[in-house]
């Protein structure tokens, strides 16, 4: 197994080939990962939420001029 601190020796554009092999094995595999109930329920509670109060929601733009 290679050590993290061999893989901070290697080149930004190393690394940034890394991360993307890295995503694009997850994100390859993601699809078929199960959401558990919980969080399905969350999701769900969230969206109702925002189709219910539309007014009470903030767009990420606004949350990112507070910042």
């Amino acid at each position: 197994m290679t050590e993290i601190k061999d893989i901070l020796k290697l080149s930004v554009e190393e690394r940034l080939h890394l991360v993307q092999t890295i995503w694009d094995s997850i994100s390859g595999e993601a699809e078929e990962a199960a959401i558990s109930d919980g969080h399905k329920a969350i999701l769900n509670e969230r969206l109702d939420s925002y189709t219910n109060n539309p007014g009470n929601n903030v767009s990420w733009e606004e949350v990112k001029e507070k910042v």
